[in-house]
């Protein structure tokens, strides 16, 4: 029995790009449930395939309701990795199935978060439309970064300057903008590593496209429920009563005042231009407190309505915005002129509370409010482009003799397995096995995931979902990727046992984790160990609170442990004086080696 892969056989004569369309049609368009692609690439025609020379490519847009009130969305910052829901890879014959890694877009998320710099972040920007927190769109009143804030350099929607007529309404359909992404699937061990001989199997490839409000976001700087200290800050509103323009501040439900507009602070988070200003013409706005941390239960946003009827809510439509240039106390100012008159009415639904500048900031209704937001993608022209190398005849005479006579061809390839757990929110120790018979496993990476069931609004602007932070930064910081990235919520202390034995030997804690306002070192050490094991180079551990991720590596220098009839289980401990909040579905990736086995026109795979 001998390997194909030995460098000294090898003879490279060329090399070309064939370019293999989805099986069922170059287009698609995904809503609210997944969809499935698939590409044939045949023996006959992809002879050697490197994988990690291959990418899909399309062109991506976002579909934005037909009835919905307008306002700008974008994809992930994590980009165009995050739309593959499963990637499974089977033999051309569609018998043998040598690869299959289910929530595919948790590894992009986490590769994303942890394996980045700077560097990283600008070849996704360019290749895979993953977006960048931009200095100019950063908030001064020291709110944490944001990907999601962008509105110079997005390639979602067009640049603001794109706009000048702004007392012209906006039509999200219009306005935004295709993509073009060429996607490598870098974390599937067939298009990672060595190069394929697909002349040998062929290949089948099936993706599940991930539910569009999944995966698509409104600005962070629009919603309260995200960074509402990143938010444009209130500064007065205009009496729509007095000729002389006596601005209102505060503003509040006991003088009754009727409002044509409100002007937004030009000292605060750098609204000094309509540019810089991330609400359109025909968005729906409210007013919410941003003084941080935000109290659990309080009531955040004013009553605003037309009607001057005791608990009516309706938020003001916005008809333009402009520049002040009235040369009075707010010259220079950018103003949001409203469609009709708008006063504050009385405490009522939890809202109510005196609207005065500074500590208020100006939020859009366009989705929390909206009865549903059935947002879509549409995928166009998608195809696979796949790398071929062309090898020498005698050397691929001789491996199909190999093939032919007996012999095997063997080879390993890097990939990943999901196991999967459920937990309730209730549950304060909890104790789980992971099923794992894998030969050469390499690490484990575990994401206790939220499992809540959320509707298509609260998806897009983060209401309700899990809450990351709330603090004196950011005053609030719900999680954008709800059921795809982990949370700790209030994560005590964390083990594993594997073959009877305890590992580490002391429980590892989270407790400062939990807290939301420090890190655990021991923690952070055996996720280092983890992600490098698992191929995700740490460089960067900013997200550590975003995306909580709880890992074992097996093994150093390159080495693997044989999971074969071990009991391997997760051990975990929430002792904290605060309850957890949410229902968590574990996701546990064991990233190993996988051997195919070619031998007499069949494949063999060993986990």
């Amino acid at each position: 029995m001998s390997s194909y892969w030995q460098s000294e056989d090898v003879v490279q004569i060329g090399e070309m790009q064939v370019s293999v369309p989805a099986e069922n049609g170059l287009s698609y368009s995904v809503g609210s449930v997944a969809r499935r692609i698939a590409f044939d690439l045949p023996a006959n025609q992809i002879e050697f395939l490197s994988g990690k020379d291959s990418y899909l490519e399309f062109d991506m847009d976002i579909q934005y309701p037909a009835a919905g009130v307008p306002t700008r969305l974008q994809l992930d910052p994590a980009g165009a990795g995050m739309i593959v829901q499963n990637l499974r890879i089977y033999d051309g014959g569609r018998g043998n199935l040598i690869e299959e890694i289910n929530e595919y877009n948790q590894i992009v998320a986490m590769r994303h978060d942890y394996d980045t710099d700077q560097s990283k972040k600008n070849t996704r920007a360019l290749m895979e439309g993953a977006t960048n927190s931009n200095p100019r769109h950063e908030g001064t009143r020291g709110s944490s970064k944001s990907d999601m804030a962008d509105l110079t350099t997005n390639p979602w929607f067009g640049a603001a300057n794109d706009f000048a007529a702004r007392n012209v309404a906006y039509d999200p359909n219009v306005n935004k903008q295709s993509v073009h992404c060429c996607l490598p699937l870098e974390n599937s061990g067939v298009f990672s590593g060595q190069v394929y001989p697909n002349m040998l199997t062929g290949l089948y490839i099936e993706i599940d496209l991930m539910p569009a409000p999944r995966v698509v976001r409104q600005l962070d700087s629009v919603t309260r429920f995200r960074r509402p200290n990143l938010n444009p800050v209130f500064a007065g509103a205009h009496k729509t009563a007095d000729a002389a323009g006596v601005v209102t501040a505060p503003w509040n439900a006991a003088t009754a005042d009727d409002v044509d507009w409100i002007w937004l602070d030009i000292q605060a988070n750098q609204i000094t231009d309509i540019s810089q200003v991330p609400f359109v013409v025909g968005e729906t706005i409210n007013l919410c407190r941003n003084t941080a941390p935000l109290v659990a239960g309080d009531n955040q946003t004013i009553n605003m309505s037309t009607s001057a009827a005791a608990g009516v809510f309706a938020p003001a439509t916005i008809s333009s915005i402009e520049i002040d240039a009235s040369g009075g106390a707010n010259n220079g100012y950018v103003k949001l002129l409203f469609t009709a008159d708008m006063r504050q009415n009385a405490a009522a639904g939890g809202r109510g509370f005196n609207a005065a500048a500074g500590t208020t900031a100006v939020y859009s209704c366009a989705v929390e409010e909206a009865a549903t937001y059935p947002v879509e993608y549409n995928v166009n022209n998608l195809n696979l482009v796949c790398h071929t190398l062309q090898m020498a005849d005698q050397y691929k005479a001789g491996m199909l003799a190999k093939a032919r006579e007996g012999g095997a061809i063997e080879f390993d390839i890097f990939s990943a397995t999901n196991y999967k757990n459920s937990m309730l929110a209730s549950e304060r120790q909890a104790s789980f096995l992971i099923h794992a018979q894998n030969r050469k496993a390499k690490s484990l990476l575990c994401l206790p995931t939220d499992s809540s069931v959320y509707t298509d609004k609260q998806l897009v602007c983060s209401n309700g979902t899990y809450e990351t932070t709330r603090d004196a930064m950011d005053g609030l910081l719900n999680s954008a990727r709800s059921g795809i990235t982990g949370c700790c919520d209030q994560l005590s202390e964390l083990q594993f046992q594997i073959n009877g034995n305890l590992v580490p030997a002391r429980p590892v804690s989270t407790r400062k984790i939990a807290t939301r306002e420090s890190i655990d070192a021991f923690h952070i050490f055996e996720l280092e160990k983890g992600l490098s094991n698992a191929g995700i180079t740490p460089h960067s551990f900013t997200k550590y609170m975003d995306n909580f991720v709880i890992s074992r590596g097996f093994a150093v220098n390159s080495g693997c442990m044989d999971l074969r009839d071990k009991d391997l289980s997760v051990q975990l401990k929430y002792l904290e004086a605060t309850a957890p909040t949410k229902p968590k579905m574990f996701s546990t990736f064991v990233f190993h080696l996988r051997r195919l086995i070619i031998s007499g026109g069949t494949t063999t795979i060993i986990e």
